[in-house]
């Protein structure tokens, strides 16, 4: 009678003394039965910063306990400010390289342009005028010729002038796109940079832990840690002695310390390694080294599980 009392009470010891094979007293024919603590191994993530961001945290938007959604803004680092302004300087230089272009493409060198075609085609008339003139004149053929020759090197000068002014402003146009193009490139950098300044969550879920405060260097355990709590999970350590009895797929019960209700579940994974644990006796006097194996449990309907990390449990392998 005191043994199983003992037992019983063993079960129940918290997950940082859960070091027994917790199959204590079961006879080898009877249930498998397990001590476990819930845990969110794939949904925990510790939030960092980057090196480039800066290494003093200027803000903290979170407090522990705080529920956040994926992407969400939940600290800002100290190179933001700097990156904000290098943004602002960026916007503005391709907003006036813009300005540019659109005043090349629209704007008086375009006038020009239009002015000096209508000059052009004006020497052109002139040139058809000049030969009927000409040939209806009685000017010696040598007079005809040289009046002839002058109006065509005007036509020939207005034309040159006009190529030339086109090509200019075509020069000048790809050059613009190709300010334009570094101007945007050096936004995107700029903006890339700052986003890096703003340390977002990579998941939803809920804030259990804070390693650094606002004003302080960020720790190097990072900035916080953040459970996604439909990841949560029940973790048991099975006796590798009674490993042969576990496996993926297997079923469970599963009830929590302090509630009756009995949860169906399966085991999820079985870890491929064994570690080793100090086992605490049941009449808690004395210990010996146990080996262990992680079994990793997930409930039939989750949504019943107590959201709470490190809840004791109680594992029954059926």
């Amino acid at each position: 009678m005191v043994l199983a009392i003992g037992i019983a009470l063993a079960l129940w010891v918290a997950p940082s003394r859960q070091t027994s094979s917790a199959q204590d007293g079961v006879r080898p024919s009877g249930p498998l039965i397990s001590r476990g603590y819930t845990d969110a191994p794939a949904g925990t993530v510790i939030v960092a910063n980057d090196p480039e961001a800066g290494s003093i945290l200027t803000e903290l938007r979170v407090v522990d306990g705080q529920k956040v959604k994926r992407d969400e803004v939940v600290a800002v680092m100290s190179n933001y400010s700097k990156f904000d302004v290098r943004v602002r300087t960026n916007e503005a230089g391709l907003e006036k390289d813009r300005r540019l272009r659109e005043a090349m493409i629209s704007g008086y060198r375009t006038a020009e342009i239009a002015m000096q075609e209508v000059v052009v085609k004006g020497k052109s008339e002139e040139l058809k005028l000049k030969n009927l003139e000409v040939a209806r004149s009685g000017k010696t053929p040598e007079m005809k010729q040289l009046e002839i020759n002058i109006s065509q090197q005007d036509l020939a000068r207005e034309q040159a002038k006009l190529r030339f002014m086109k090509e200019t402003l075509q020069t000048d146009l790809e050059q613009i796109e190709t300010d334009i193009k570094i101007s945007v490139a050096n936004l995107d950098s700029a903006r890339t940079s700052r986003e890096q300044a703003l340390v977002r969550s990579p998941v939803g879920g809920v804030v259990v832990q804070i390693y650094s405060r606002q004003g302080e260097r960020v720790s190097p355990s990072g900035i916080v840690k953040i459970v996604d709590m439909a990841q949560l999970r029940v973790l048991a350590d099975v006796d590798e002695l009674h490993l042969g009895r576990v496996a993926a797929g297997g079923k469970v019960e599963v009830t929590f310390r302090g509630s009756p209700s009995v949860y169906r579940g399966k085991i999820s994974r079985v870890a491929p390694t064994v570690k080793r644990m100090q086992r605490i006796e049941p009449d808690g006097g004395s210990s010996t080294d146990a080996r262990v194996v992680q079994v990793e449990i997930e409930l039939d309907d989750p949504s019943g599980m107590p959201q709470v990390l490190g809840r004791e449990t109680r594992v029954t392998f059926l």
